[in-house]
């Protein structure tokens, strides 16, 4: 069995161009080093944007009981959101440039630190030394802060 996560978007309107502001702020994200990307996504996870709209995000693993070989691509997955990131988390960059922009699109801290907890935990069902660094990385530390927050 192969599982593989997906994190989403939902609640674009359709021509709103929603889903070319996901893809400009994805490719604001494409120049940084991994190092750049975990500094950003530290810094965003304690800021509130209330002029945002409210959270629309979704995710979940994947189950794909279809024999692949290591070096083949995922079919796309049917979903009413727009995909902002779908894998294993193999390449690191990509899924740290996926988890920048959804914390750019979350509106309360208190949302982006129950995103990235769940999604560590997710992570680290779908590829555990993955995962293990994410955890090492971020989510360790959004954790704690959100414990100190209560």
């Amino acid at each position: 069995m192969n599982e593989k996560l997906l994190i989403c978007w939902n609640g674009l309107e359709e021509g709103s161009g929603g889903e070319k502001f996901i893809e400009q702020l994805k490719q604001s994200f494409q120049d940084k080093k991994v190092k750049q990307l975990i500094k950003h996504a530290k810094s965003l996870y304690k800021t509130d944007l209330p002029e945002l709209q409210p959270p629309a995000y979704s995710f979940s693993v994947i189950h794909d009981n279809l024999p692949m070989d290591g070096d083949s691509d995922f079919n796309p997955v049917e979903t009413d959101g727009f995909v902002i990131y779908e894998g294993k988390g193999k390449d690191y960059k990509e899924f740290l440039i996926a988890v920048n922009t959804i914390l750019s699109l979350i509106q309360l801290s208190t949302e982006k630190c129950i995103f990235i907890i769940k999604i560590a935990a997710e992570l680290k069902y779908v590829n555990r030394e993955v995962g293990t660094r994410f955890i090492n990385d971020l989510a360790e530390e959004v954790f704690l802060y959100s414990k100190k927050k209560k």
